[in-house]
């Protein structure tokens, strides 16, 4: 893949998950006392809105990249109206309207996380999955620019003079402004996606006599291989534990004497760390395999909110948050390139979505419902809230151990190089 090649794809990455690390980790707070003032059960409802997005988006974009129109225009639509909705949903108070409109966008963006992972697997080839990971990492460079962008927004920008006449119009930095920033960045990456490489659904050999099915019906056929079922079932159920750090992380970190204006800053640190460790995935891969790099991952989750229950030292509960982005890294990332390992050329976007779908989709809606009902249940108790998603990873590590092999599928010829085959 040539260098001009690479960096588009790296701009496509950092502009992807941009977005989502500016209004994400912030929306909490909006919703909370500070800003629209919804209840507990009410904000963790909200929060099933990209989980839900994860449930249909994803197989129906994914199948129209797949089989009908080229993925980069399905990813341009998808952002440049996802950004308006984000936009009229920062104006929106009533739990309603806001989750409505919140539903509306992340069926929009969500499988857009699919798809942009398609688009970079199609372009480096086969044989070039090691180089998934170094463009991967500037989707966790674009979360750490969010984070600290909205923070340095929040508590410095208004003081700007030439700044000024902005905020006249459009009223001082306030935390709704973590929609109307991420609408406006998601309008610009739309445009932007009409300049990525042309990524067209896979045609049909003209000597292929077995008609096509739906390329839903062949993602969902790779659950016939156990390795490949066991890795669904446990990525959903991580999926729920990723729901409670994000709808959970940034009321614990205020609760615990965190200045609400620097906890974007703060939360900044999962992905600093993810930056740093996805590089090394292909070479974890290589030595470990696929099995022990997912058990790392998984175990620093279960450290994670381990120490999260305890809940002190403030400086210690900073520091953990360093190991979300650890295990992101090598759970997550691993498994997106074991999909495409697995997955058809012509049903690679919509692997990658049903991998999405599980995770975000699955995964986030019963997280995000119990989030609220836990944190109502236990009175904001941190330390009972936090051991549920601790003895839940356990149990997650026992099923993969004891399940889950790394040569379960090897249905294309192996192909020199590849680090999911060594």
């Amino acid at each position: 893949m040539s260098l001009g090649l690479r960096v588009r794809l790296s701009i496509m990455m950092f502009l992807q998950y941009f977005v989502w690390g500016i209004w994400l980790p912030i929306l909490g707070i909006h919703l909370g006392p500070s800003g629209v003032n919804l209840n507990e059960t009410q904000i963790g409802w909200i929060y099933t809105v990209y989980g839900f997005g994860s449930i249909l988006g994803p197989f129906i974009l994914g199948a129209i990249a797949d089989r009908f129109v080229a993925t980069e225009i399905v990813l341009a639509l998808s952002h440049a109206i996802g950004g308006v909705l984000l936009i009229w949903t920062a104006y929106l108070t009533g739990f309603w309207p806001i989750f409505l409109v919140l539903f509306a966008y992340c069926n929009l963006y969500m499988p857009t996380m699919g798809l942009s992972n398609s688009i970079t697997f199609r372009t480096a080839g086969e044989g070039n999955q090691d180089q998934f990971p170094a463009i991967r990492m500037w989707g966790t460079f674009g979360w750490i620019a969010a984070g600290l962008f909205f923070a340095w927004y929040r508590s410095s920008a208004g003081s700007l003079a030439p700044l000024k006449p902005l905020f006249d119009a459009i009223g001082m930095p306030a935390s709704r402004d973590c929609l109307r920033v991420a609408g406006a960045v998601s309008i610009l990456y739309g445009l932007y996606c009409f300049t990525l490489p042309h990524t067209p659904p896979v045609k049909v050999r003209q000597d292929e006599v077995v008609p096509k099915r739906s390329a839903i019906l062949e993602s969902l056929d790779l659950l016939r291989d156990r390795s490949f079922a066991v890795l669904t079932l446990v990525a959903g159920l991580i999926g729920i534990m990723l729901a409670f750090y994000f709808a959970c992380e940034a009321i614990f970190l205020g609760a615990i004497g965190t200045d609400e204006a620097k906890i974007g800053g703060y939360m900044v640190i999962g992905q600093v760390a993810e930056a740093v460790v996805i590089g090394l995935v292909p070479l974890a891969v290589g030595k470990f395999g696929v099995k022990t790099t997912m058990m790392i991952g998984a175990a620093a989750w279960a450290v994670r909110f381990g120490l999260s229950a305890i809940g002190q030292p403030w400086e210690l509960m900073i520091a953990t948050i360093g190991l979300h982005g650890f295990a992101f890294a090598f759970f997550f990332v691993v498994a997106q390139m074991y999909v495409d390992r697995a997955a058809g050329p012509d049903i690679k976007a919509t692997a990658q979505n049903f991998l999405i779908f599980i995770i975000y989709g699955l995964g986030t809606v019963v997280g995000s419902v119990l989030t609220g009902w836990i944190r109502t249940y236990f009175n904001n108790d941190w330390h009972k809230i936090w051991a549920g998603p601790f003895v839940l990873t356990l149990i997650c590590m026992a099923i993969f151990a004891l399940f889950f092999r790394d040569t379960a599928i090897r249905k294309k010829a192996p192909v020199e190089g590849d680090p999911m085959l060594v």
